[in-house]
């Protein structure tokens, strides 16, 4: 689901090669005229809706002074319900619209779990980012980069809704939810019900870079990898493996499937940054640090005496503690992928897609016994995947 604003931080930090990070300039290299896909068998489009983020800056600018249209914009309401969540406390139905409205008078709100004051303070930028958004119509670019990532033969056909928002809580950049909409409320389900949607939080670009360019290009890696869920999502409802792997409860398989999900969703955003470039050392620190992290918990999740309040912190701190190294499972999953692409090549990656956990822990521990230095994970947590 997430992307941290810390974690995104450090990670690109980590990436820098001689202090500066590789610009993909090819992004905007494609005509704006192409829009769907030329794969019959991998048929995406992504539905954009900008209204939300619209709604909130128009708000801030003192253009229109609905609150009620600005809160019940339906990108909104799930920014809302997912900041909620990442900060773990509940509020009163009407707290989002009376906090908006505070801080658009310069009241002190305390404790700014929705994120409103970065945008206020950066409506001038984010006005600027969304008019750049309208013009640059990449959809095709970020389809066709993670269209690479999945199987040749992958029969897939989706239309996935994009809502672009402009405020939401600092751990999350951009996530994938599954959503039912009831008398336009949204109703958060689980694996195989609803739509996937992604939201997109255009407020979290403005601390990356004051540069309009590199903010593109920064939200252009952010879109591809909730991309990559929400297509990953569709594929796993055509399959087998996956319908068979989702019927397993225990922790251990959540973990691993996080692992994989979101490793290979930063690997992908990590390409488009860099492209064939090698990670800087901190990065391989980190990740070492990370498979490491993750044994732990996944000794904890294998133990059976852990308390399922125990557990299901585990699982959150797998990718949204809040920082890269603390989101052990997705740092963790990346440095996974990373190593797999790269010695055994991109068919062995896509290959991970089809075959699921099993195949993706499997291939990197053939890695591990045929490279020491790699960082290894305990022979436990195999052993119970592979059954």
């Amino acid at each position: 689901m997430n992307r941290h604003r810390r974690q995104r931080d450090w990670f690109f930090k980590a990436l820098q090669h001689r202090g500066k990070l590789v610009p993909y300039l090819l992004l905007f290299c494609l005509p704006s005229h192409l829009n769907g896909q030329t794969d019959q068998n991998f048929d995406v489009t992504l539905r954009i809706d900008y209204s939300s983020a619209e709604r909130i800056l128009d708000f801030f600018n003192r253009q229109t002074f609905n609150t009620s249209a600005v809160a019940n914009a339906r990108g909104n309401k799930i920014a809302v319900a997912t900041s909620l969540l990442l900060a773990r406390t509940q509020r009163p139905p009407q707290d989002f619209a009376h906090q908006l409205e505070l801080v658009r008078d310069d009241y002190d709100i305390g404790n700014d779990i929705y994120g409103l004051e970065a945008t206020k303070s950066h409506v001038d930028q984010l006005t600027k980012l969304m008019s750049e958004l309208r013009k640059r119509q990449l959809d095709r670019r970020v389809i066709a980069t993670v269209q690479s990532y999945f199987p040749a033969d992958a029969q897939i056909s989706a239309t996935i809704p994009v809502f672009v928002v402009a405020m939401g809580n600092e751990k999350a950049a951009a996530f994938v939810r599954r959503i039912v909409w009831k008398n336009d409320n949204p109703v958060f389900v689980g694996e195989n019900q609803g739509e996937e949607v992604i939201v997109l939080n255009v407020a979290r670009m403005i601390g990356f870079s004051t540069d309009v360019n590199r903010q593109f290009i920064e939200l252009l890696g952010t879109l591809a990898h909730e991309c990559f869920h929400a297509i990953f999502g569709v594929y796993q409802q055509n399959s087998d493996v996956w319908r068979a792997f989702h019927q397993r409860k225990d922790p251990i398989w959540s973990l691993a499937e996080i692992v994989q999900n979101e490793g290979i969703a930063y690997y992908l955003s990590m390409q488009l940054q860099i492209g064939g470039r090698t990670p800087s050392n901190p990065w391989f620190d980190a990740t070492d640090r990370a498979v490491k992290n993750l044994n732990s918990a996944a000794t904890e999740l294998l133990s059976p005496m852990v308390q399922s309040q125990r557990a299901r912190a585990l699982l959150l701190n797998a990718n949204m503690s809040g920082s890269f190294e603390g989101n052990y499972g997705a740092t963790a999953g990346l440095r996974m992928a990373y190593e797999i692409d790269n010695r055994l090549g991109r068919p062995a990656l896509t290959e991970t897609i089809s075959g699921g956990v099993k195949e993706f822990f499997g291939k990197y521990d053939t890695l591990c016994q045929q490279n020491p230095m790699l960082p290894r994970l305990d022979r436990a947590v195999f052993n119970v995947l592979e059954q």
